[in-house]
């Protein structure tokens, strides 16, 4: 633990310039989280909920949470919905949360392409009194007088989201525009500085047979002067009521970050579920047991109107 909050003071006391947002494997079920133009797309009132244990057995690893609502307006010309998440490691923690609105424009009969923008609010804070902190400065002012520390941060950001039939979907975001300079004490100078994410995204759904679809899913997200990082995702669904797939996630000073298996099963046309395992392959992969991660998606579907197909983008 004391490693891990030494790094932890360091990111704090310099200019930061690095991936700042937690990793989720079911990032195509969670793509309200990066990117607002995907509100209302999927043509039905839905809450998603994502648990994330990563690095199980790893002290001080990071958690995450994000809890998700969308809903289409006006006859589906629009969406709106909201995001609340939770994130901690170590000593630290951050709570997130915003409001997103898009709106639909049909390009032709079979293609849509949607304009989103949303607000966002960010809590920081770093428990300086947690018995674990050790620290061998007595007089860094950076380190706080042994309090619990906080901090508030807004920001705005926009996307694009583009479907054709049920067959394909394309998304570029920027969740937060500018940068915010954040810091947990009166000196002068920028503790640390929260950089502005991208994030391009693209999937599709092939049929393979009557019963079989093949769904291959990309996510790239880049940050000026940090390691670029992106999941390559190959999933096959059944009856369109099981999907089983495979990642690749790369990210950080190495090539390969980890090799995750992700199953979700359409439980009722209302209610999903979704389970995922991480196998890290970076170097702190002799110090923990993986990372699991949980999914569960409800639907407020209408019976008696034309359901959705259960997918994570669009359906005519």
């Amino acid at each position: 633990m004391k490693q891990l909050s030494t790094i932890i003071f360091l990111l704090l006391s310099v200019s930061l310039w690095a991936q700042q947002e937690p990793h989720y494997t079911h990032f195509m079920y969670n793509q309200q989280l990066y990117n607002p133009a995907y509100v209302g797309s999927r043509n039905t009132p839905s809450f998603t909920g994502i648990h994330r244990s990563q690095w199980i057995g790893f002290e001080g690893a990071p958690y995450s949470e994000v809890l998700s609502f969308q809903t289409p307006i006006m006859k589906q010309r629009a969406g709106v919905g909201g995001t609340i998440s939770r994130y901690a490691i170590g000593v630290t923690y951050s709570w997130y949360a915003s409001a997103a609105y898009s709106y639909n424009i049909r390009l032709t009969q079979d293609l849509d392409l949607r304009l989103g923008l949303h607000t966002t609010i960010e809590y920081l804070g770093i428990d300086f009194h947690d018995p674990k902190v050790v620290t061998t400065s007595q007089n860094d002012p950076s380190l706080s007088d042994g309090t619990f520390q906080d901090d508030y941060v807004w920001n705005v950001g926009g996307g694009m989201y583009l479907t054709y039939k049920k067959m394909f979907y394309l998304g570029a975001s920027a969740p937060q525009i500018y940068p915010n300079n954040i810091g947990f004490n009166d000196l002068t100078q920028v503790s640390a500085q929260m950089a502005p994410h991208r994030y391009f995204n693209l999937g599709a759904a092939i049929p393979a047979g009557d019963q079989l679809e093949v769904m291959p899913n990309i996510l790239v997200k880049w940050v000026d002067q940090a390691p670029f990082d992106f999941d390559v995702n190959l999933s096959v669904r059944y009856l369109q009521k099981l999907t089983a797939g495979l990642s690749y996630r790369a990210g950080g000073n190495k090539f390969v970050e980890s090799i995750d298996a992700l199953l979700f099963f359409q439980i009722s046309p209302k209610f999903g579920a979704g389970l995922a395992y991480d196998l890290t392959l970076s170097d702190v992969r002799d110090y923990q047991s993986g990372t699991v991660e949980l999914l569960l998606r409800y639907d407020l579907r209408d019976e008696k109107g034309d359901l959705e197909n259960p997918r994570y983008f669009k359906k005519k």
